[in-house]
């Protein structure tokens, strides 16, 4: 037993230091913390939210209600543990499942909605009647326009897979009450919707409006008239 004295700290940060050295040496450290982890710990875990059911409740709705919810953190206990076995036999495959997972849920987080897209439409459009019309980029001018077209019309749809959204054009308003508007039989096919894609949301982005809009105060047609001259 350790004996608390003036050089504890020392001793500890000492072995502290030493197991985790050892640790990382070795070339499967990754699955083994997984696997003390999960043989360890999440038993624990498990016990610490075990209960005794009082008499009276026994034979009743709660008492089964209570034991479908101890066999479900059972059976995760299980899948945890086996999970964190497979994770120490092959570190380098569950660090790259990791890892996947990681990106995608901060894609998720990141994924921009469609306010976020009103938001920059109406900023770029600020901002290019802010200089004159002479040095504007028509490729900029005419993409804003486009949009603004499709605004007043109430054609532009959001789509969101979770990770990744896209503006798209449709074909008639929401408000609209054509049969046309409405019959799910004429909607957008999915061999063509590429066609309706007006901009890629991805990574609190909006690649597609960002690009066009990167040289929105130069016209390519001003050195074209010097180059000439």
């Amino acid at each position: 037993m350790l004996e608390i004295g003036s050089d504890w700290k020392s001793y500890i940060t000492y072995n502290i230091r030493a197991d985790a050295v050892s640790l990382m040496m070795s070339s499967s450290w990754f699955g083994k913390v997984l696997g003390q982890f999960a043989q360890k710990r999440i038993p624990s875990i498990i016990t610490k939210f075990e209960f005794k059911l009082p008499e009276r409740y026994k034979g009743t709705f709660i008492e089964k209600w209570g034991n479908y919810w101890k066999n479900l953190c059972i059976d995760y206990k299980e899948v945890a543990i086996e999970t964190a076995e497979s994770a120490r036999q092959e570190p380098v495959k569950a660090l790259f499942i990791c890892s996947g997972l990681g990106f995608m849920a901060y894609c998720a987080c990141n994924n921009p909605d469609e306010q976020t897209f009103r938001d920059k439409f109406l900023f770029y459009t600020n901002e290019v009647a802010l200089i004159g019309e002479s040095i504007r980029n028509p490729l900029a001018v005419s993409h804003l326009k486009f949009l603004e077209t499709c605004y007043n019309t109430g054609v532009i749809r959001k789509l969101s897979l979770g990770i990744i959204s896209f503006i798209w054009i449709s074909d008639y308003d929401k408000s609209s009450g054509l049969y046309q508007a409405h019959c799910d039989f004429l909607e957008p096919k999915f061999s063509t919707f590429h066609e309706r894609i007006v901009d890629i949301g991805f990574l609190g982005q909006w690649w597609i409006l960002q690009g066009t809009m990167k040289d929105y105060d130069v016209n390519p047609s001003e050195f074209k008239s010097i180059q000439n001259a």
